[in-house]
């Protein structure tokens, strides 16, 4: 289960980094004037509300989540933009959507599967409301790959690997070209969305998630606090030295449903 709060995720979401991350995403997804697309995992409603304006007034655009905070938000964020006659959000678990079978040209689903239990079983139900020949586009993070440079690199070690408590799968990506094909899909293309922060500056994704990473390692991952906030503090001592280097990939994956599946 995530963390975050509505707002952590509008700081962390307005930033240059994931503003041309969910860039990344419409460019793979090319939403159509008049479809009609679901967002998994929704949280404040940034997506949402840019495949609104994608599809137009003859389309529709719905969010999902599990946290009756973000559904408010996204609502609000809806309403702010002009978007909520194009806009549904409804809370809702992404192993049991609440829609009707083949109902979406499309599903999306952001930062979502690596906090499911049951990842083949949200395959499922994606499939399940996709129309035949709908697309999915998931993307996740394979924290492997993370990359924050320090002094001490044994601590740092200890912390991120604590981190991956966080998650149910840290290391999902790998494992989804297979998950995809039993869940009946063909997987149409992948690639690969970093992010690199060369310096320690407030309007990027690595500056918010410092304190994040710190904080949940002290109190939900057996990090004492004193060393959480060392590593927090060697992270951003490397600033001032010219040194300061952050970098995570994160998966993108296109995939169809097929017309044949139920």
């Amino acid at each position: 289960m995530t963390i975050f709060k509505p707002v952590v995720l509008e700081r962390a979401y307005s930033t240059p980094d994931v503003v041309e991350q969910r860039a990344c995403i419409r460019a793979k997804l090319v939403a159509r004037r008049g479809e009609h697309g679901l967002d998994v995992g929704c949280g404040p409603g940034f997506l949402v509300c840019e495949i609104a304006r994608a599809v137009g007034p003859p389309g529709r655009s719905v969010g999902v989540d599990v946290s009756a905070e973000m559904v408010a938000a996204a609502t609000e964020r809806a309403r702010r933009s002009a978007l909520a006659e194009r806009t549904e959000f409804a809370q809702g678990d992404a192993t049991e959507l609440c829609f009707s079978t083949q109902s979406f040209d499309f599903v999306t689903a952001i930062q979502v599967y690596e906090y499911v239990a049951d990842v083949q079983r949200a395959l499922a139900e994606a499939h399940r409301v996709l129309k035949p020949g709908g697309r999915l586009v998931v993307m996740d993070s394979d924290w492997d790959s993370s990359v924050w440079r320090v002094d001490d690199r044994e601590r740092a070690g200890r912390v991120l690997k604590a981190w991956e408590a966080h998650f149910v799968h840290p290391r999902l990506p790998a494992e989804l070209p297979a998950l995809l094909a039993r869940a009946g899909f063909e997987l149409v293309s992948t690639s690969v969305v970093p992010l690199l922060n060369l310096h320690l500056e407030e309007n990027t994704y690595s500056h918010g998630m410092i304190d994040v990473v710190a904080r949940f390692v002290s109190r939900k991952a057996g990090i004492p606090g004193d060393v959480a906030q060392a590593w927090a503090d060697d992270v951003r001592s490397q600033e001032a030295k010219g040194r300061y280097f952050f970098s995570l990939s994160r998966f993108l994956f296109l995939a169809e449903r097929s017309g044949t599946r139920g």
